[in-house]
Parts: C-alpha cells; structure tokens; sequence
C-alpha cells in the first residue's frame, strides 16, 4: 500500500472530529450576518436571505471595537517584540556559551513552565502596583512577557543547540562578538523558530483573558476579550450584534495563523528534532 493509500483511513477518520470543530465557527460566522428574525429560525445553519454588513459596522461603533483593536494590538507588538529580545539571547548563551551553572539556570527557567499564573497573580499584582503598573498597557505587556518566556527560551536553546559550533568558531576567527554571532549568524538561518516564538506569543496575547483582567481596569485600556465580554454583557440580547463583535475578536489572529502556519510547524518540529 502507497503512503497516499494510507493516508485515506486517518483522513476519514478525522473530518468527523474536523466537521465537529469548524461547526461553531461556521454557525457563528452565518450567524453574524443575520437579522433578528433570522437568527431566531429553527435551523441555525440556514443561509440568510441578505449578508447585514451592517451588523460588523453597527458592532465596530457601538462596542468600541477601533480602541479595543488598538490597545490589543499594542499589547501584541510589545510582547512579541520584547519576547524576542528576551528569549533569542537567552536561548543562544544557554546553548553556545559555556559559564559555570549553566544547566541549573536552564532548569530554572524550565521550571517556570511547571508554574500556573494563578499561583502567582497576587505577587504579580503586588510588585505592579508598587511600580504603578496597573491600569497600563506597559504593565500588562510586562506581565505577559515575563509568563512566556520559560517556554521561549526552551524553544530558542532548542534550535540553537542543534547549530554547529564550527560556525561560531569560523566567526569568532573574523572578530565576530556574541552579539553579532547571534544577530548575523544565527538569526538568520532561524526564521522558522523565531516564526513559531513570534506566533505562539501572539495567539496566547491576543486571546489573553485572565492577566488583562486582573491588571486593566478601566475601559479605555482594555484589550479585546475584555472587550468583548463587557459588550456581550451589555448587548447580551442583541445577538447579531454579539456574534459580530465575536467574529471581529478572533479573525484577525486566525488569518494570521493561517498565513503563517507552515513555518510555524517547521519551528516546532525542528525544534523539537535537534533539541
């Protein structure tokens, strides 16, 4: 039996789990473009008569969703810029530079993975208040940064440490220091880990309810999943106006994922394969 023989059983076998997946999203995405009227019929996978546009205009200007969209997305920049900053350092001198306690730092870091956020939101909240963090976009960038980069360091090292020493040495030989090893050399030929890092920090960001929750406040500073359910709450009875502004949260991320799945996939295997 060829490779694309034995394919078609686990193809099959799957679309019954993929058609119970995509399910919700298509009946909230048909949904989304209903009348009142429309919504209320029996069967909620019916095509509506006229696509209503006019529910995702009406949604974007009564929930507010310019500012929500805006604060999420400047959230979402500064943790993924500052994760690689943090983490591709991090993971280059944890799997390149010999220092005394190495391993044990590495260990540390990992065990952070092991950690929930609950277990220490109340420390957290503590020290950003000390700093007069709460209620800001810094201090929930900062909060998000720091709970993410055990597992970005794991990801970084793990590529890195299947990179052959021989180009270190061959750039050491020219008068390369860390830094540009790291930037001129390394980088470089790690787009798909750097990729998966920047995909991975986006998605848990963006879809971030908890942290947000505990750390911004005020309605001015709120991301989009707070957003959006102090709007369901308010407009709770208004249904299409609910499933647009819900179609509005997620689709920005899922077409970024889309775009980006496949090196997102290679970060990841690689990864996992030289690590």
């Amino acid at each position: 039996m060829s490779v694309r023989n034995r394919e078609w059983p686990v193809a099959l076998a799957l679309t019954p789990v993929l058609i119970l997946i995509l399910a919700p999203f298509v009946w909230l995405l048909i949904s989304s473009f209903k009348t009142e009227a429309e919504i209320g019929r029996a069967d909620p996978f019916t095509w509506p008569a006229d696509l209503m546009w006019r529910n995702y205009l009406d949604a974007w200007q009564i929930g507010g969703f310019g500012d929500l969209v805006g604060n999420s997305l400047i959230n979402l920049v500064g943790v993924v810029a500052l994760s690689l900053i943090t983490c591709a350092p991090a993971g280059y001198a944890l799997a390149k530079i010999r220092f005394p306690g190495r391993e044990w730092l590495f260990y540390a870091f990992i065990l952070g993975l092991t950690v929930p956020v609950q277990a220490i939101v109340i420390p957290l909240y503590q020290v950003l208040f000390k700093m007069n963090l709460v209620n800001t976009l810094t201090g929930i960038v900062l909060v998000q940064v720091s709970n993410g980069i055990p597992f970005g360091i794991f990801l970084m090292r793990s590529f890195f440490i299947g990179v052959p020493d021989d180009l270190i040495e061959a750039a050491k030989i020219d008068g390369a220091s860390h830094f540009q090893i790291l930037t001129k050399v390394f980088l470089p030929i790690s787009t798909p880990a750097v990729q998966a890092l920047v995909i991975i920090s986006a998605l848990s960001t963006w879809n971030d309810f908890f942290l947000p929750l505990i750390v911004l406040i005020s309605p001015e500073v709120q991301t989009l999943p707070l957003g959006l359910v102090r709007f369901a709450s308010t407009y709770a009875s208004d249904y299409r106006l609910v499933f647009s502004g819900t179609v509005i949260s997620f689709l920005p991320i899922i077409l970024l994922y889309i775009l980006m799945q496949r090196r997102f996939t290679e970060g990841l295997t690689q990864g996992a394969i030289k690590g």
